[in-house]
């Protein structure tokens, strides 16, 4: 383990963004000190990607060694670290339990810097649980997300207000035609928009907006 001074992060509960997704409305922070640790590439990917939970001694180890900036009074947060597995940094906060509750990517500049001093140190073995893994494996972008959420209520409210024919469009634009009644295609889509988001969808979301602003001319 290692102390790091001076850097930004960005805790995000439940996902987190790369540093070009960051909003001023984020709540970044200016970080004073905190530990870095090595640990295996398997240990990287769980923290990242499943609610995991470490153990007692670890979060003893990490206690109020984290440090924020402040003009006024001292700041600290009471659990929280970076991990690296030498290829990519990962800033984590841990609630009292154990759980991996916030994380954060690093400034590209910054997390470079971390990786050529991270080589110097050995590769240690986290004591943790898995709990549980997040829906998806892969973390969607802010744009991404909005037309996933875009088109998710779209399809609904077209369900809804019965527009089949909007249904069986959208549905024939992903997929092949076929001779699906129209409750099977809507689960279909629904399912898949929230499990397999691909390129399929943007372009689909473009080929929407494109037709609604054709109406409003």
């Amino acid at each position: 383990m290692i102390n790091v001074y001076d850097i930004i992060l960005n805790f995000c509960d439940g996902r987190v963004y790369e540093f070009f997704e960051w909003d001023k409305k984020d709540g970044i922070e200016h970080i004073k000190k905190i530990p870095l640790f090595r640990v295996t590439q398997k240990t990287l990917s769980d923290l990242l990607y499943k609610r995991v939970e470490v153990d007692s001694h670890f979060l003893k180890e990490i206690e109020d060694k984290t440090e924020v900036f402040s003009k006024t009074t001292e700041e600290l947060i009471e659990h929280a670290c970076l991990f690296t597995d030498l290829n990519r940094v990962i800033a984590i906060e841990f609630s009292e339990k154990g759980q991996n509750i916030y994380k954060s990517f690093l400034l590209l500049d910054e997390e470079e810097e971390l990786l050529d001093i991270a080589t110097s140190l050995s590769t240690i073995n986290l004591a943790y649980k898995v709990k549980k893994s997040t829906k998806n494996t892969k973390f969607l972008t802010r744009k991404e997300e909005f037309i996933k959420n875009y088109l998710t209520k779209d399809l609904k409210t077209s369900y809804h207000n019965k527009n089949y024919h909007k249904i069986n469009y959208m549905y024939e634009e992903c997929f092949s035609y076929n001779d699906k009644k129209i409750e099977e295609k809507y689960q279909e889509l629904l399912q898949d928009l929230n499990t397999n988001f691909t390129n399929k969808y943007l372009d689909l979301f473009q080929i929407l907006k494109l037709s609604s602003k054709r109406k409003v001319k």
